[in-house]
């Protein structure tokens, strides 16, 4: 346990802070879940989950959850595999 003043108001925060951070991490992770599942049963819906995807990454960089280039990084695989998956999908056998 702390025992400043200083070191009981950095532990508040840090529990703000945590508490802030997982909810980034969780919407971060679902809305890949869901553009997975999307690609997989219901290719017309991707689309808005690709653009969940990239609102959620871009909302983790403004709040320093993450650095640009890892968002640009998964941006980008993002981005391939909803192509990779749809053109497949669209393709007539």
């Amino acid at each position: 346990m702390p025992n400043t003043k200083s070191a009981k108001k950095a532990l508040r925060a840090s529990a703000r802070k945590r508490t802030y951070n997982q909810l980034k991490k969780v919407k971060i992770k679902s809305a890949y879940k869901s553009l997975r599942k999307n690609l997989a049963n219901e290719p017309a819906n991707a689309a808005q989950s690709l653009s969940a995807v990239f609102s959620a990454l871009d909302k983790a960089v403004k709040t320093n959850y993450i650095t640009k280039h890892r968002a640009a990084r998964k941006k980008s695989r993002a981005t391939a595999m909803f192509k990779r998956l749809t053109e497949t999908s669209v393709t007539p056998a």
